[in-house]
């Protein structure tokens, strides 16, 4: 009997392992902010959209994202709309369903909260290569999209103007340049 895992098995491990530990480390700092890991990820997809100038994001596709029945979320929206950080208005498409929109209060704590995922990945990402970073974004980008089975690319890291050669392993300020711009 063979007690070795196929090396895909082995990638699929790492890259859970990897994904907790960095929500561990974000849930961790997010604290410090105010914020709950749930409330913070609510923030994230509501802000991403509205940073991309893309449609608000209903309920059901951040349960979706979150992996949460969509009554458990709808609790959470429920806490969070009183608190005034999010706002729930009717999806013009549909009448069952709502669009999430930040409110003003949200705002601080959403820019804090950039600056807790930022260090967060300044720290993973020290001593790893901008191309090294392109490659494994756009290994994990078609793992997903076979996993979908839709197509979406993804843009290559932009590192600071004043980077090492793609080559070169980045350190923790040229990390935090690329990040933030």
């Amino acid at each position: 009997m063979n007690n070795q895992l196929p090396p895909a098995k082995g990638v699929g491990l790492l890259i859970h392992d990897v994904a907790r530990l960095l929500r561990r480390r974000i849930d961790q700092r997010a604290q410090a902010v105010g914020l709950t890991s749930a409330q913070w990820r609510v923030l994230s997809v509501v802000a991403r959209a509205e940073f991309k100038n893309e449609e608000a994001p209903n309920q059901a596709t951040i349960a979706d994202q979150m992996d949460l029945e969509p009554i458990t979320l709808s609790r959470l929206i429920d806490r969070m709309e009183a608190a005034k950080l999010i706002e729930r208005r009717p999806d013009p498409g549909d009448r069952r369903a709502y669009r999430l929109y930040l409110q003003e209060p949200a705002r601080p704590l959403v820019a804090k909260f950039r600056d807790v995922a930022t260090s967060c990945m300044t720290d993973a990402l020290i001593g790893v290569s901008d191309a090294e970073l392109d490659t494994v974004a756009e290994i994990l980008s078609r793992v997903r999209n076979n996993l979908t089975g839709k197509t979406e690319t993804v843009v290559p890291f932009a590192g600071p103007k004043t980077a090492k050669p793609k080559s070169a392993a980045r350190t923790k300020s040229q990390i935090k340049q690329g990040i933030a711009s």
